[in-house]
């Protein structure tokens, strides 16, 4: 039998008007006493004010207080049955991202208050009581207006998010004392421009406006404008907050409001919807980090979760919205309503579950992505058409795929809440399974795993073949697998260790500068020439002026595998820096010398030479192969040739000494027009 004060919240509404408190709704076209009574027993009295708020919450309870709904309206709002209007839409004003910074100013004013004097009004006839489900009259209404400008920005990552809503708050705190200059523009230093540079604007006010502010340059506009968009005498005011009168006093009968909802109640729910709310803004960026990385299992159990969260949401809100006029009404008691957030606990929505698979799928996600960006130059290609796509493609030939292989398992979490939905689908009140508290430990926990994930990235890393990362699951290798495809065919799923050519191959260039002068280098190909080439530097004290070699730019380091292919009378070996370059005696030629090692071809057979001895005989070329394979272990002073025919390699001749620290080079000669040695 209380006075009940609510916002107005943009609701049409008019003093006389009636109110069912149940559901908290204005009812339209029906008043206990004519227009010509209504209006000759209004007192106006002045009521000017303004007021001015800034806040960085974004959690419903903030947005709540600033437009001071009180706790009954505010479960109502909740669960759907009231629908609000003009400035208090920004009620529904939410974040998707956990990364987008939010700070709202809310700007009030208040201009008259019109009051019905009920006690000089006669006493409604008894019938049109009847007529009705009201539960209140209005009796007194505050005029004003509000506006709430929501100045966002997204932040790169959590860390900056504290400095832009900071530099947010700092500059609308400013916004009353913006000056703006003849020209329009805002009269503001370049620091505080680059504060809000990136900054946009949503507007969600009772106040007409032309075009709505997008920036904060015209928030500042806006604002300036806002006292005269009122009206001189402020007729273009609102209604903000109303005065509601018992009708059971007016009518001496039994109040049809029995209850209201505990605050405490209220704040319960608005709790859980807050958790409802927070647990789809993280999973909205996690479908976003996931869709990164194209993680397709993942995303698909973060959709499940969303779908299942979206369902069970909307299901607890039409629940709560039959209980809570139900309630007040006195056809329930306020245990229903304790009942469904007890079964909501029960479900596996409650905020801790939630946060806690989500905890786990971030970790996952993350694990996944460090992994990801600790190769070089990657690229992702999605398990299924994307992968073989690329496989197929022309110029792959070999490639090895990082594939991450445990992202499919059973999610006993997942399994409870899709339960939970089934159940309220079939209007059941069961519990929901309790999840057992030592299940497996997954993946992305388990030290083996890591070990695995960390010598397949080293694997992958060190290959020269074509590379790419995926997601196929392999329960024979939990974490990680390296899978070699050739020409799109899988040829071992299974990579543990990396042939020779991958595992040290380097790749080597041409040194102008040490060239002959009749030594011809096209791309990676040498050929003798009879003109000379016209090289940058022709007496160059590096060149070469008698023998048609030429050495590699880059020296040659630890351990170094390369191939060459050769053609008619040719070279390639290892030569120290300071081999001779001028003359014709052997310490100028590849073999001939204590400073260099190599191979010839000539007449169908390789030799190994070194310090102008033949140290292996003559050895006859497979038909299948012109390819010659070199690998130098500094460090173990080893030094060998092989025959290469596809990947397969035939070993020729190993040197084993002791190698200085002088610097090494890879060298090369051929003579005549029938010779070429090419770079492979």
């Amino acid at each position: 039998n209380d006075i009940l004060v609510v916002s107005a919240l943009g609701r049409s509404l008019d003093l006389g008007a009636l109110y069912d408190a149940r559901n908290d709704k204005f009812i339209k076209g029906f008043y206990l006493w004519n227009s010509e009574d209504i209006q000759s027993k209004t007192r106006v009295s002045p009521q000017p004010n303004t007021r001015l708020q800034v806040s960085m919450s974004e959690s419903l309870s903030e947005k709540t207080s600033l437009l001071d709904v009180s706790a009954s309206v505010k479960a109502s709002f909740l669960c759907g049955l009231v629908e609000v209007g003009g400035s208090a839409k920004y009620l529904n004003q939410k974040t998707s991202s956990s990364r987008q910074c939010s700070v709202t100013l809310g700007y009030h004013v208040n201009t008259e208050v019109k009051e019905l004097m009920i006690s000089e009004l006669e006493t409604p006839k008894p019938e049109l009581f009847a007529m009705t489900d009201a539960t209140h009259v209005v009796t007194q209404v505050l005029y004003g207006a509000d506006a709430f400008m929501e100045f966002q920005e997204m932040a790169s990552d959590d860390s900056k998010k504290q400095e832009i809503q900071g530099n947010l708050t700092v500059m609308i705190k400013k916004i009353p004392t913006i000056e703006i200059s003849g020209d329009g523009s805002l009269n503001m230093d370049d620091q505080d421009k680059k504060k809000v540079k990136n900054c946009s604007c949503k507007f969600n006010g009772d106040f007409y406006l032309k075009d709505l502010p997008s920036t904060f340059e015209e928030a500042v506009k806006v604002y300036k404008e806002l006292p005269s968009l009122l009206g001189e005498k402020g007729e273009k005011a609102v209604p903000v907050k109303v005065w509601l009168y018992p009708l059971s006093k007016l009518s001496n009968t039994e109040s049809k409001l029995k209850r209201m909802i505990s605050e405490t109640l209220v704040s319960q729910l608005e709790k859980v919807m807050d958790e409802f709310h927070q647990a789809e803004v993280r999973t909205n960026d996690l479908l976003k980090s996931s869709k990164e990385i194209k993680a397709k299992d993942i995303i698909r159990k973060l959709k499940t979760f969303q779908n299942s969260l979206r369902f069970f949401t909307a299901q607890f809100l039409r629940k709560m919205s039959g209980l809570i006029p139900a309630i007040r009404g006195g056809n329930m008691e306020e245990t229903a309503l304790r009942d469904l957030l007890k079964s909501r606990d029960a479900s596996g929505f409650s905020g801790k579950e939630m946060e806690q698979w989500l905890d786990g799928k971030e970790t996952e996600i993350n694990v996944v992505t460090m992994n990801i960006k600790a190769i070089p130059d990657y690229m992702i290609k999605a398990e299924g058409f994307e992968l073989e796509t690329f496989l197929m493609g022309p110029k792959v030939i070999d490639a090895f795929v990082f594939c991450f292989t445990s992202l499919i398992y059973e999610e006993p979490y997942l399994k409870k809440i899709s339960q939970a939905v089934e159940n309220f689908k079939c209007g059941s009140t069961s519990s929901t399974p309790e999840q057992d508290p030592t299940q497996e430990v997954p993946w992305y926990k388990r030290q083996d795993v890591n070990e695995n994930l960390r010598s397949s990235r080293r694997l992958f890393e060190s290959a020269s073949f074509k590379k790419v990362i995926s997601f196929i699951p392999d329960p024979e290798r939990p974490g990680a697998a390296v899978r070699w495809y050739r020409e799109s065919v899988l040829m071992d799923p299974h990579v543990t260790s990396l042939p020779l050519q991958q595992s040290w191959a380097c790749k080597l260039t041409l040194d102008p500068d040490t060239a002959h002068l009749n030594v011809s280098l096209s791309g990676r190909k040498v050929t003798w020439v009879e003109a000379p080439q016209p090289y940058h530097n022709p007496i160059s004290h590096k060149r070469f002026d008698y023998w048609w070699q030429v050495l590699s730019k880059e020296p040659l380091i630890g351990r170094c595998y390369w191939e060459c292919e050769l053609v008619g009378k040719s070279y390639m070996g290892v030569v120290y820096e300071s081999m001779n370059r001028n003359g014709e005696g052997n310490d100028c030629v590849l073999g001939g010398n204590a400073k260099t090692w190599c191979l010839m071809q000539l007449d169908g057979h390789h030799s190994i030479w070194y310090n102008d001895t033949n140290e292996s005989g003559n050895i006859p070329i497979p038909q299948s192969s012109s390819r010659v394979g070199v690998f130098l272990d500094r460090e173990a002073g080893s030094l060998s040739f092989y025959s290469v025919c596809f990947d397969t390699l035939t070993h020729l001749h190993t040197f084993k000494t002791t190698f200085t620290n002088e610097t090494l080079y890879a060298g090369f000669a051929t003579e005549y027009k029938d010779g070429s040695v090419t770079l492979c």
